[in-house]
């Protein structure tokens, strides 16, 4: 706890109240990751991945009435599946990986629509994994998004080459194959982290506006890269603080992705009129 502790008091120059120091740190923790794992997202066309395990919530929340289970644990088991069946099926190459996800995403809601009309009473409470709520952390949940960055720095360090390449070569094999189901899972994880943060609505742009940023900025890999990190932590702190103004007093998920369309639109406009070395405008 004393790393907490530290991380906390460095979130103390900006903040008094001690639920946005966790806000803070929680919200550059999150960042990171996503951002991370959103270069893989956009480069692997999977944008709207996060859209369809972020909607399990609904037959998660359902099943969890029925079943009388906990619905954060009915909600990271049918993440996880959804994670691993798209990615099974997409590795197939049947069918292209959009429409694998707007099979599956359309499956799992009717699911959960089917769920919720056998119990109406299932889709009460869905209201903070709608919005998020950021500003609610705790010092567990803190901890455990310090986990998810030790994770992924560990599946970007091992599978970041091979998921690359087989996205260029889908035929790649081998490490690649493995590494398309850890990152399955993984990105499952994360977008059920997230969608605790940012909430459903939001999951999707929170992993895509900085990759698409980077990407707009940089014209290699490991450009992209940091410029996804730096653009998204800078847009989480923003949007955060702008939501605790009294003037915006704004749902602080929605005002972080507005931050990161916003540090998008400036890079595409940077790109437009000063288009990089070799590059035509974009």
């Amino acid at each position: 706890m004393e790393l907490l502790d530290l991380l906390y008091r460095a979130a103390g120059l900006f903040y008094e109240p001690m639920f946005m120091q966790r806000a803070s740190v929680a919200m550059a923790l999150l960042t990171l990751t996503a951002s991370a794992c959103g270069v893989l997202v956009v480069n692997r066309k999977l944008s709207f991945f996060p859209d369809a395990v972020g909607h399990t919530i609904f037959a998660a929340a359902a099943l969890a009435t029925i079943a009388n289970l906990d619905v954060e644990f009915s909600f990271l088991a049918l993440g996880a599946g959804v994670g691993l069946l798209i990615t099974f099926l997409a590795s197939k190459g049947q069918l292209a990986p959009d429409a694998v996800i707007g099979l599956v995403f359309s499956g799992t809601v009717a699911f959960g629509l089917a769920l919720a009309s056998r119990s109406p009473q299932g889709s009460a409470g869905l209201t903070r994994f709608f919005l998020g709520d950021i500003l609610t952390v705790d010092d567990n949940q803190v901890m455990a998004l310090l986990i998810l960055n030790l994770l992924t720095f560990f599946v970007l360090y091992f599978f970041s080459n091979s998921l690359t390449l087989s996205s260029v070569l889908p035929k790649a094999g081998g490490r690649a194959v493995i590494g398309e189901y850890v990152f399955g899972a993984y990105l499952a994880l994360v977008v059920m982290v997230a969608v605790q943060a940012v909430g459903v609505l939001l999951v999707t742009a929170l992993l895509v506006a900085p990759a698409a940023s980077g990407r707009v900025l940089a014209l290699s890999f490991k450009g992209m890269f940091w410029g996804a990190i730096f653009c998204g932590a800078l847009a989480g702190q923003l949007g955060l603080w702008a939501s605790f103004q009294e003037e915006v007093n704004a749902s602080a998920g929605a005002m972080v992705v507005l931050a990161n369309v916003f540090f998008f639109t400036l890079a595409w406009v940077y790109r437009r009129f000063f288009p990089a070395r070799g590059q035509g405008r974009v």
